[in-house]
């Protein structure tokens, strides 16, 4: 192979060596006979394997970038056992000292609390415990049966790409996806002469194997590319999200669905299973005429009758029970008339569907032959058997239940992914991957829902694999936040950290679970979790009763951050260093837009707006400059979204910060002319002619609006100093002359 291993050197990762290999009926199979065509920016590598098995490599070249197509096929003329195949990148080296060497996946974080590992780190070490985020990993997050050798095999959905690189170097070396159709990548990483060894394997999801028919071809599709950037890890990706945005389908993910407006939720801030109709409805109704921004109430679990008994999720497996799955104690008239009710109160009805189903219930009882054996991680409930066909007809017969009988308009699929994601030999069936009922499944679920219907996936939590954009809109990347836990709240901003640094919300919604009341969280807690949902623009959710408590002090604050959700919209890093020793917690994120518009770099409105957060259990000190949010030198003022407290803003400015504390401010240029500094009503369009500024909103509703001098007259509302306050009665325009 001199063509191409020649072609490796323009990776600038040292002299790569280049092997393919198969594994067949258990056993590993290299080809005997190798052929290459080379082309103008392509070249062509022909495998054959004795007289059983051929393929061929596809190369196509483009810099320092390459995109594989690989074809395998079974000439054997019988069925084989396809384990997975392979490729061996050898001789991988950046020109510094081997032994710093590392890797980055993002499911490092999920699983181990930490970003990288040195190339010759043990993942499956005894000692890898509850680490705290201390400089040794740790594994307190990993289900069983989860930490493994192999590098993104988990079941946490996790974004489909690998970088290899030093802790002394710039460059790295970049391994993706470019298809799930049928396999998932995972790798190992070790050092051999020196230099890192790359072994990249194409396995299968939810079986040990597929059976292979004798002429079937498959294909498997990646990416292999240089970067300059390996320091930086919201550029470490850049190269290869390019690409890959030119693969994927059209994406559920990158539609407005969850862009602009959020779901009330039943399960979080203590309401949990305990819900009836006469609440739910109460909710909707308020709901309707005092948070614009909320267009779905969904209802959790605690719906069927046999989840109240059980007190443990379900949801798939309840219309197996007909009349008798829904606790008619909570919703006497049925789930029907429940959805009928939510839509006449103005919101879309949508229902929380869990996969798994409890051994102690009907479905499971007098079918235990159409689940999995699961019980290496979950022993209570179980998942259905996809690879069955009565299964599959029961699951469709489900979803019409709840979406064409009962008239449900969206979805949070939640412990739904256990078929379809686990890398262990689950399904009885061996004719298709997990990934091929992945296909199916969600399909059949989308034929079912309106069109501009939210889908959510929940457990196994997803780590920003854009894939399932293709079907559903927004992913749960976090715990449940339930009624306030801080550790479940720092623990989520960990992992988001690896999620938003991808900049990929705008296929693929990021969702961080529930904005509320938080009874569970103290007030620098609460207003922790609240800056932190607001400033990553993954704000899909909000919960408890709100009717009930509209006098509570939180809640002036949640109406404000929930005037704009823009779910998705990019946020950035300040200051940051994924690659020191152990973990550091991100501590400053911005986005480039004021919180209460999508306008950006509009003259009158803030240009930027950014949260520093303190994590730790000790008061701490950050800094930040301009420089750190990308903005050239001059002078610029700083106002407190919650306090209203303004300061200059030309060079570095440091706080103190108590213990859980965050703040969170509007940057804005200082200039001699009207501007508005801050809000709490969507803004869509803002303009200054003379010294009149007319200003859009997007909805109806109460109004505060802060500008940086005392207006002289309004349209609506009344004038207090600085300060514009009022109601409008729809979407509309607001002039204020100074």
């Amino acid at each position: 192979m001199n063509s191409f291993e020649q072609a490796l050197s323009v990776l600038n990762s040292g002299a790569i060596k280049f092997r393919p290999f198969a594994v067949i009926d258990g056993r590993r199979v290299e080809p005997d006979e190798i052929r290459e065509h080379t082309g103008k920016n392509y070249i062509r590598v022909g495998c054959r394997y004795g007289n059983e098995f051929s393929e061929d490599f596809h190369f196509r070249l483009a810099g320092d970038e390459i995109v594989c197509r690989r074809y395998f096929r079974n000439d054997s003329g019988q069925t084989r056992k396809l384990t997975e195949l392979g490729v061996e990148l050898a001789g991988i080296a950046f020109g510094e000292d081997a032994a710093a060497d590392y890797f980055y996946h993002n499911e490092n974080p999920r699983i181990y609390e930490r970003m990288t590992f040195p190339v010759d780190y043990n993942r499956s070490a005894g000692d890898a415990g509850d680490s705290g985020f201390d400089a040794q990993a740790g594994n307190r997050w990993a289900d069983p049966g989860v930490v493994c050798d192999r590098i993104g095999r988990s079941p946490y959905q996790p974004f489909p790409a690998i970088l290899v690189s030093n802790y002394h170097s710039g460059r790295g070396l970049v391994h993706g996806t470019l298809s799930q159709r049928l396999f998932y990548h995972n790798y190992l990483v070790s050092h051999q002469d020196g230099a890192v060894k790359l072994e990249i394997f194409s396995g299968f999801k939810g079986i040990a194997y597929l059976e292979l028919a004798a002429g079937q071809v498959l294909a498997d599709d990646w990416y292999l590319g240089a970067t300059p950037d390996a320091a930086d890890l919201e550029k470490i990706f850049e190269r290869y999200t390019a690409e890959l945005r030119k693969h994927l389908p059209p994406m559920y993910g990158a539609t407005a669905i969850n862009r602009d407006s959020l779901v009330w939720g039943s399960w979080n801030d203590g309401l949990f299973r305990d819900i009836n109709e006469e609440q739910l409805l109460r909710e909707a109704e308020f709901l309707g005429r005092n948070y614009p921004t909320v267009k779905w109430l969904q209802v959790d679990d605690g719906y069927a009758s046999e989840s109240t008994r059980l007190n443990i999720a379900h949801g798939l497996g309840m219309p197996y029970e007909g009349e008798d799955g829904v606790d008619r104690n909570k919703f006497p008239h049925g789930l029907k008339d429940f959805a009928d009710r939510v839509r006449a109160c103005g919101l879309r009805p949508a229902v929380w569907i869990g996969g798994f189903c409890p051994k102690d219930t009907s479905i499971y009882r007098e079918h235990p032959e159409w689940f999995m054996n699961y019980d290496y991680r979950v022993t209570k409930s179980s998942p259905l058997d996809v690879s069955r066909s009565e299964v599959r007809a029961y699951m469709k017969k489900a979803l019409d239940t709840f979406f064409l009988e009962y008239g449900f308009e969206g979805m949070k699929h939640d412990f739904w992914s256990y078929a379809f994601e686990d890398s262990h030999d689950l399904l009885s069936g061996k004719s298709a991957s997990g990934y091929q009922w992945r296909d199916w499944w969600l399909k059949e679920v989308r034929k079912r829902i309106p069109a501009d219907a939210y889908l959510q996936t929940g457990c196994d939590i997803v780590m920003g694999n854009p894939f399932l954009g293709e079907f559903f809109t927004n992913y749960r990347y976090g715990i449940d936040v339930g009624s306030g836990n801080w550790d479940y709240v720092r623990t989520n901003f960990l992992w988001g950290v690896a999620c938003f640094a991808l900049h990929v919300g705008d296929l693929f919604v990021p969702n961080s679970d529930s904005v509320g009341l938080l009874p569970g969280l103290s007030d620098d807690e609460a207003l922790f979790c609240l800056n932190y949902c607001l400033v990553t623009h993954s704000m899909v959710e909000i919960a408890g009763l709100l009717s009930r408590h509209q006098d509570h002090p939180r809640v002036r604050q949640l109406k404000k951050a929930v005037c704009n959700p823009n779910n998705g919209q990019d946020v950035y890093l300040a200051r940051y260093d994924y690659r020191v020793a152990g973990y550091r917690l991100a501590e400053v994120l911005y986005f480039r837009t004021p919180h209460f518009s999508t306008l950006e770099e509009n003259p009158v409105l803030p240009l930027r707006t950014v949260g520093i957060f303190n994590t730790g259990e000790d008061a701490k000190t950050i800094a930040f400059d301009p420089s750190d949010l990308n903005l050239s030198s001059g002078n610029y003022l700083l106002t407190d979204v919650w306090s209203g407290e303004t300061l200059a803003f030309v060079a570095e400015v440091q706080f103190e910060l108590r213990s859980h504390a965050s703040r969170l401010f509007a940057v804005s240029r200082v200039m001699d002319a009207p501007q508005l500094l801050d809000a709490d009503i969507k803004i869509v369009s803002a303009a200054l002619e003379g010294n009149e500024l007319t200003l859009e909103t997007a909805y109806a509703g109460e109004f505060e609006l802060t500008f940086n001098r005392s207006p002289k007259q309004t349209s609506d509302g009344m004038i207090q100093g600085n300060t514009v306050r009022g109601r409008m009665n729809g979407p509309g325009t607001i002039r204020i002359s100074f």
